[in-house]
């Protein structure tokens, strides 16, 4: 779907096709302006949900602007996608995918899916967010390993990744205008990926790394109304806003630029109430959160608790008109020659100078 700053539907929304299978987590927009769209299938793994029902968990998917699908009727599937959350472009073009189903990570080199590369045993079990320093190395969450992979441009991870410490099934990432690293701990959400890990214990908090990957303080932040923190974004004065998954509000912490934040306050502080975060009745549990150039919060309805169903799933966006400072949002650049990247040609290979055939 997309949707106008007013919140109507764009022109011919909601698109279809280019291979959408159950769209999780995983949505960004890359520097051409066009959306990938990470297809996680959202069925439960055997034996309750039978593997020849299953529907399909192992793409992703590619629009323009305007909605046309580039990409097939069965989406992108190279590079060993599974189970993707997390379908992130840098910002060199280069589109990212957490593949949840099996901790490792996809990347398709200036979105290109027949160049793909698929990193793998990088200590990760469910991987899921995936966010950017300035130097364009990449941070993964794992939800089921409570860690955090740490990874070069090109994929291979650094020493001393995955960071472990202060994570508790990790879910979305967020890097600040510094490139430091905020990461929402759920404390308990387990999605249905085939591979389970240990389920977090210690309820949801925030914790910040700084670019080069160093646990900044000795504990993740917690208040401000925090109970299953899932998505996460920064604004533009830098200060942190979580969406909960179960408490259906907003929560607000002071960021890194302590002056923006109110007297008294420092970072990781919790700004919104303790109690209540920033509630509002026609929320439910709630996934994603972002921030648009008007300082508007938009958060996702993702599962309705009331009347309890088997999958009740929310319909509905909301906005939280300029409660938080706008952002900069950079314009698309010239899309490259070439719609669609083309499999690479070929290497010529030369014959016997007696070959006949």
């Amino acid at each position: 779907m997309k949707f106008t700053p007013t919140g109507q539907y764009a022109p011919g929304s909601p698109y279809s096709g280019g291979g959408l299978s159950g769209a999780g987590f995983g949505i960004d927009i890359d520097p051409y302006g066009d959306g990938w769209v990470g297809n996680f299938g959202f069925a439960a793994p055997p034996p309750g949900c039978p593997e020849d029902q299953q529907p399909p968990r192992n793409s992703v998917s590619k629009f323009r602007p305007d909605g046309t699908a580039l990409s097939p009727a069965t989406g992108f599937t190279a590079g060993e996608i599974v189970d993707p959350q997390a379908t992130v472009s840098d910002a060199d073009g280069n589109i990212w995918i957490a593949n949840c189903g099996d901790g490792s990570v996809t990347i398709y080199p200036d979105g290109n899916p027949f160049l793909a590369k698929n990193v793998s045993g990088i200590g990760l079990t469910e991987s899921f967010g995936i966010a950017f320093n300035p130097a364009g190395d990449a941070f993964v969450t794992g939800i089921g390993s409570n860690n955090v992979a740490h990874l070069a441009p090109d994929g291979t991870p650094y020493a001393g990744s995955p960071i472990e410490g202060v994570f508790d099934s990790p879910m979305g990432i967020v890097a600040d205008s510094s490139g430091y690293l905020w990461i929402a701990n759920s404390g308990l959400v387990d999605l249905p990926c085939p591979t389970v890990g240990e389920l977090g214990t210690r309820g949801g908090s925030v914790a910040l790394l700084d670019p080069d990957g160093n646990i900044v303080g000795d504990h993740a932040f917690t208040g401000g109304g925090l109970t299953i923190p899932w998505g996460i974004a920064v604004d533009g004065d830098d200060n942190v806003w979580v969406g909960d998954f179960a408490g259906e509000r907003i929560s607000q912490l002071c960021g890194l630029k302590t002056s923006t934040c109110p007297p008294g306050k420092t970072t990781g502080d919790p700004i919104s109430p303790d109690g209540t975060g920033y509630l509002f009745d026609g929320l439910v549990r709630i996934t994603g959160v972002a921030i648009d150039q008007a300082g508007n919060v938009w958060a996702a309805n993702n599962w309705k608790e009331v009347p309890l169903q088997t999958n009740p799933g929310g319909y509905q966006i909301v906005a939280y008109v300029g409660l938080a400072a706008p952002v900069d949002v950079p314009e698309p650049i010239a899309r490259p020659a070439s719609e669609l990247p083309s499999a690479p040609a070929p290497t010529p290979v030369a014959a016997s100078p007696t070959f006949t055939g």
